[in-house]
C-alpha cells in the first residue's frame, strides 16, 4: 500500500485505512517532541487515520495535550520557524489548530497541500478527553466502526469540495457517541 499523505485545502477525498499511517504519525511526533518539549504532556494520533481497518481523509489528526493554551506563546516563533507549519488564526473554543504540509503555489506563506492536523487542548479539557474517548470507543466498537466508514463515504462524494460541509456533517454522529460513552461512563 502506498504511504502517501495529504489533500489539497478543502478538498475530501477518503481512503481505505493504510497502516503507513502510523509510521507517518511516528514520524511527526519525534519532530512535534522536539518544538514542544515539555509544553506537550501527551502527544496522541486521533482521528480516522488512527483507528485500523476506518477509511480516511489521508491527513493525520494528532491531539497534543499541555497544562495551558498560553504555554503555546512561549513555542509560536520556533513552531513558525518551520515552511511547512502553521498557525490557525481563529481557532475553536479550547484549542490551537496547527497544519502541517507545503503551499502547492510559489509565494503562498501557508500550507495548501495539508499532511497533518495538529489540535493542541489543555489536557484536562473535556474537548481532549472526548477526543481520545471517540477515538477509543470506534476502536473497539467495530459496529460503530463500520457505521461511521459507511457516513463518511456518503460524505465524501457529496461534499468533495467542501471540508468544512464534510466535517459539520458527521457532528450528529459523533455526538451521539460520544453520548453512549458518558452513559457507559466511559
Amino acid at each position: 500500500m502506498k504511504n502517501v499523505i495529504g489533500l489539497k485545502k478543502g478538498i475530501v477525498r477518503i481512503e481505505k485505512y493504510n497502516p503507513g499511517w502510523k509510521e507517518e504519525f511516528n514520524k511527526e511526533k519525534k519532530d512535534l517532541k522536539k518544538i514542544f518539549g515539555d509544553i506537550a504532556l501527551s502527544i496522541e494520533h486521533v482521528g480516522s487515520t488512527s483507528v485500523v481497518g476506518l477509511s480516511a481523509k489521508p491527513i493525520i489528526d494528532i491531539a497534543i495535550g499541555v497544562d495551558s493554551l498560553e504555554n503555546i506563546a512561549k513555542i509560536k516563533e520556533k513552531i513558525l520557524k518551520f515552511p511547512y507549519y502553521s498557525i490557525k488564526e481563529n481557532n475553536a473554543d479550547g484549542e490551537v489548530l496547527m497544519r502541517r504540509g507545503v503551499p502547492i503555489n510559489l509565494g503562498e506563506d501557508k500550507p495548501s497541500f495539508i499532511t497533518h492536523f495538529i489540535h493542541i487542548m489543555e489536557i484536562d479539557s473535556i474537548k481532549y478527553k472526548e477526543t481520545l474517548v471517540y477515538r477509543d470507543y470506534l476502536i473497539k466498537n467495530n459496529e460503530a466502526l463500520k457505521e461511521y466508514d459507511n457516513l463518511k463515504q456518503k460524505l465524501s462524494i457529496k461534499y468533495q469540495n467542501d471540508r468544512k460541509a464534510y466535517s459539520k456533517a458527521k457532528n450528529e454522529f459523533i455526538k451521539s457517541i460520544l453520548s453512549k460513552c458518558k452513559i457507559l461512563n466511559l
